[in-house]
């Protein structure tokens, strides 16, 4: 009997061993799979999160590097923008898309990629934004503080122009402006302009004591040292020969980089013709020969001659000095004389009013910002 029973007690302990290997090997098994799980889901959010750090960084580089040449862009196109590795194996891919005429929306998707390329999540952001124009307040030819002096053979026109070869990108020409808008009236002429004949507008001279300090220095929200901050160009000095150059291509493009390069509004199927900078001379700033557009601000005193020619608002702190063939301003100066020294238009110095030179000119430079109120949106 006691063979027997230390027979039947061997026969249990090789199934109690291999039913407590299962079990063991089971809880093993569960473990490591709740591991790799664990792991697979912790890299799945580093990656969620890595692609959303990827959408928001396209957003952002968008905004913070916006292109004026959006600006141009109709109602309802998309820009598509080159992907953008930003470390790792995470990009983003951004679009511009042009919802109204001072409306944009951007869209950046960011993307994360295994070894091998393949896609392992993304994600969406877009954002709503708006062209922040500075509202420069040209109401006529030229519009001046403290009088300007006017003699020789110049002309100045509020008659509102459109540039040669810009038919198919100005609405019809708004109704004349004054030639002359100063704050005390006191313009005077002589030579060829005596008696004001070479100043027409309605009316050709125009007092109006609410040109003050503030009409060359704040535009709606933005500021001269505003717009200055924002100056694709910063000039000084003398001058002499602007005009476009481009790179060679194909496609031939704009070479914004060269300092003398302030667009070109003289041929409408140029490279640079949408091209409109923002040029900005702390101080003096001379100019002698060329053409260019934009938007010019001087800090100091403006010498044009040399037949010099600009499409745009033209603002100048100082005082404004024309000679010789001078210089030609389509759209309007302003002057704001502050040194109390009037300025002076001489030689064949002209000056038309323009208010698609202008508006052109405002809305191809300005930058955009981001609407007020929900403005960011996650797609997926």
């Amino acid at each position: 009997m006691l063979a027997l029973l230390m027979r039947d007690r061997r026969g249990m302990a090789l199934p109690l061993a291999i039913f407590s290997m299962v079990i063991a090997g089971a809880m093993i098994t569960a473990v490591f799979f709740v591991a790799r799980m664990e792991q697979r889901h912790g890299n799945n959010s580093i990656a969620s999160v890595q692609a959303f750090e990827a959408a928001e960084t396209g957003t952002a580089a968008v905004l913070a590097n916006w292109n004026t040449s959006y600006n141009a862009s109709a109602i309802g196109s998309v820009t598509t923008l080159p992907s953008v590795s930003v470390g790792g194996n995470a990009s983003y891919s951004a679009t511009v898309r042009r919802l109204a005429t001072a409306a944009f929306l951007i869209q950046s998707e960011g993307v994360v990629r295994s070894g091998t390329g393949a896609i392992v999540t993304r994600r969406d952001l877009a954002r709503l934004v708006r062209l922040n124009q500075p509202s420069i307040d040209i109401r006529s030819a030229v519009t001046t503080r403290t009088g300007i002096s006017v003699t020789g053979s110049s002309q100045i026109s509020g008659t509102d122009t459109i540039p040669g070869g810009w038919s198919g990108d100005c609405p019809p020409p708004g109704p004349t402006a004054p030639g002359i808008r100063d704050s005390s009236g006191a313009v005077s002429t002589s030579g060829a302009c005596s008696g004001g004949s070479c100043i027409n507008g309605n009316p050709p001279i125009q007092t109006d004591p609410n040109v003050s300090s503030n009409t060359f220095t704040q535009f709606g929200d933005l500021s001269f040292t505003d717009l200055a901050a924002l100056a694709n160009k910063v000039v000084g000095g003398t001058l002499t020969g602007l005009g476009p150059t481009t790179n060679l291509g194909p496609p031939v493009t704009c070479r914004t980089g060269d300092v003398l390069n302030w667009g070109d509004p003289l041929n409408p199927t140029g490279a640079c013709f949408d091209y409109f900078p923002i040029i900005y001379s702390p101080g003096n700033l001379q100019l002698s020969g060329g053409w260019g557009q934009g938007i010019l601000l001087v800090g100091g005193n403006l010498s044009l001659a040399g037949g010099v020619e600009f499409y745009g608002p033209v603002i100048v702190l100082g005082q404004v000095t024309s000679t010789g063939t001078g210089g030609h301003i389509t759209g309007g100066l302003m002057a704001s004389n502050a040194n109390f020294s009037s300025s002076l238009l001489t030689g064949n110095s002209v000056v038309s009013y323009s208010s698609c030179a202008v508006n052109r000119a405002v809305n191809g430079s300005s930058r955009v910002k981001a609407m007020n109120e929900r403005s960011w949106a996650q797609l997926y």
